[in-house]
């Protein structure tokens, strides 16, 4: 027969690779360490965003000086690329720039009107205007001066 102190060795051992591994586990968790950047603003999106489509409405709702239904239009019917984009580059806000690409029909899209370099994120806001037989797409890259909000 065996007796209750002869178990003693196994359970103490038991308990010794239990507190090993509790020891081990927690440097572990002390020592690593991982860093998690911050996401980016949505809000500074969201703002960049209804820039740009707050100056293609205003575009598209400014009244034409002789001929169609707005002043977008009528420019963009006349092929005057750099007034167009002028006209929508001046509606953006302070502290907002913005790059104009103008597409007619199925062409590729080239910049126009005053064209610079982003200091940051950009957003695309596109829209597509149709003027007479042909379909404009407008697309406006905004950004933040300065590359902030």
């Amino acid at each position: 027969m065996t007796s209750v102190k002869d178990d003693d060795g196994g359970q103490i051992h038991i308990l010794e690779m239990l507190t090993l591994f509790w020891l081990f586990f927690m440097s572990a968790t002390f020592l690593i360490r991982v860093d998690v950047p911050d996401s980016s603003s949505v809000a500074l999106d969201a703002s960049l965003e209804m820039a740009g489509e707050d100056a293609i409405r205003y575009g598209l709702g400014v009244p034409a000086e002789t001929d169609g239904d707005h002043r977008l239009g009528e420019l963009l019917s006349a092929d005057d690329r750099e007034a167009a984009c002028d006209l929508l580059q001046s509606a953006l806000p302070a502290g907002k720039e913005g790059n104009c690409w103008l597409a007619k029909d199925s062409a590729t899209s080239t910049p126009h009107g005053t064209v610079g370099t982003p200091s940051g994120g950009t957003v695309a806001v596109h829209r597509l205007v149709v003027v007479g037989p042909h379909a404009w797409t407008v697309t406006l890259d905004v950004w933040a001066r300065g590359g902030g909000a």
